[in-house]
């Protein structure tokens, strides 16, 4: 359950209910954005049948017994879309997956991408003990086969433009730690080669690396999270533009009174360009750099790409519960952009940008939660026509309830084939920690909650217990 003592009346999710109800569209062709999970420009395809693929790692899961071993529910799109009738539960006791369920060894998590560039989406899965593994797909799905990973890192990417995939992450064996990229991936998990790509300078230390093609140049480049070993309140992202053979690092330029440390990013195509955005989003830290951010309980704001790195002529500015035409009201505990998604849902090619709000206290519910969804335009996004959904909004299954946290996780599965785009969003404290996914589909409007569903892990035929489920969702 999130910290939150404040109080929104339910009215705001109640009201998307008279404009959430029509068909959803089926669109021809494919959504023209791309989300965080592909930042290549890749799709989420496992199986390589052209409708994008859903996975729901569940670190926290019981296999075999064996308490929290982790596992990997992937959930196969079709013409459809996607259905929690259709799933596959991939773990360390898979056929053909390397090593043994272990307690507490976490399985899961992972970034997807084309690997072995075969045409099938891979997913480099992590866990607590032993290797990262890459789970290869093809023409029966993920897992097809799986080898042992021998390199370091978790950010996928084509980082000197030679047409194959490789893998960036952060080395802690100096001081700060530095930056290397592992190439040359062979189909047996093996690295050719390594190269040190940053250093840290002796004033920051690396947290956390995402791999984006922000300048569309063919080779992707790498934002970078670090702080300070002796200074809580000077972490931040930096974006360095690959030149092929090394890396540049260039300023993400803010608006004034605009501060992005503190944040996290997520990547996608806010605008519909040929450039990747960066979508930051902030909560107060309680430290002095508060003094300059206005929120109490979350802010959002985008950062544009451009041939250069950064389109400096649309402003990044903060959008919070107090911008006009948000739903809602700025408070201490929202925890408004804990978790955030960037797609396009109404097939107008620009990328929707929603994100979630589970410290909202709904009624006498605290920590309920809820989602934002901010409509994307050519000009980028502000408070206009934002919609909210909760579980208090019409034809939502489930009611408010203290700690559910509804919206801690958010995700866009892109339009295919005449399919319109979905929205998941999870809500990992439902049912006292069990937690649970709900599916909304997209429409002219955005996404509607007419035909909406909820599933958990009671769909995997498993017995429910406190795993956060949708928790992580790619």
């Amino acid at each position: 359950m999130l910290d939150s003592r404040f109080h929104t009346a339910s009215a705001v999710f109640v009201a998307l209910a008279a404009t959430a109800v029509a068909a959803p569209l089926a669109f021809s062709g494919t959504a023209v954005a791309t989300g965080p999970v592909a930042v290549s420009g890749q799709r989420v395809d496992f199986n390589g049948d052209g409708y994008e693929d859903m996975f729901a790692p569940v670190p926290e899961g019981t296999v075999s017994g064996v308490k929290k071993a982790g596992y990997i529910a992937v959930y196969p799109g079709d013409a459809m879309g996607i259905s929690p009738a259709r799933y596959r539960v991939i773990s360390q006791n898979s056929s053909g997956v390397p090593g043994a369920v272990t307690e507490n060894a976490r399985f899961g998590a992972g970034r997807a991408a084309d690997i072995d560039g075969d045409g099938y989406t891979d997913l480099l899965a992590s866990s607590a003990q032993g290797a990262r593994i890459i789970l290869f797909g093809g023409t029966k799905g993920l897992a097809t086969r799986a080898v042992e990973f021998h390199g370091q890192g978790d950010a996928v990417g084509d980082f000197d433009g030679d047409g194959r995939t490789d893998v960036a992450g952060i080395d802690q064996a100096d001081w700060g730690g530095k930056i290397v990229v592992s190439e040359n991936i062979g189909a047996d998990g093996s690295v050719v080669s390594t190269r040190t790509a940053l250093t840290a300078d002796g004033i920051t230390v690396f947290e956390s690396v995402q791999a984006v093609d922000m300048n569309n140049d063919s080779k992707d480049d790498l934002l970078v999270r670090s702080g300070c070993s002796d200074e809580p309140d000077c972490d931040g992202t930096s974006l360095y533009l690959s030149t092929g053979t090394g890396f540049k690092k260039t300023p993400i330029l803010a608006a004034p009174g605009t501060y992005l440390s503190h944040s996290s990013v997520t990547v996608g195509s806010v605008n519909g360009d040929a450039y990747p955005d960066l979508v930051f989003t902030r909560q107060p830290t309680g430290l002095d750099s508060d003094l300059d951010f206005p929120s109490k309980g979350g802010a959002v704001a985008v950062v544009y790409g451009g041939p250069e790195g950064q389109n400096t002529t649309l402003k990044p500015k903060w959008i919070t519960q107090s911008t006009a035409g948000v739903p809602g009201a700025d408070e201490i505990g929202d925890s408004l952009g804990a978790s955030a998604a960037v797609k396009d849902l109404d097939g107008d090619g620009y990328g929707e940008v929603v994100v979630g709000l589970p410290g909202e206290d709904v009624d006498k519910a605290k920590d309920a939660g809820g989602v934002l969804v901010f409509k994307g335009r050519a000009s980028g996004i502000t408070g206009t026509d934002t919609k909210v959904i909760g579980q208090s909004t019409a034809d939502v299954p489930g009611v408010d309830e203290e700690g559910d946290a509804f919206g801690g996780e958010v995700h866009i599965v892109a339009a295919a084939k005449g399919v319109p785009a979905t929205l998941a969003v999870a809500a990992p404290g439902e049912n006292i920690g069990q937690g649970g996914v709900w599916l909304f589909k997209g429409s002219r409007s955005g996404p509607v909650t007419r035909g909406s569903i909820s599933f958990g892990e009671a769909s995997l035929g498993l017995e429910p217990s406190a795993v956060n489920f949708g928790r992580l969702l790619g």
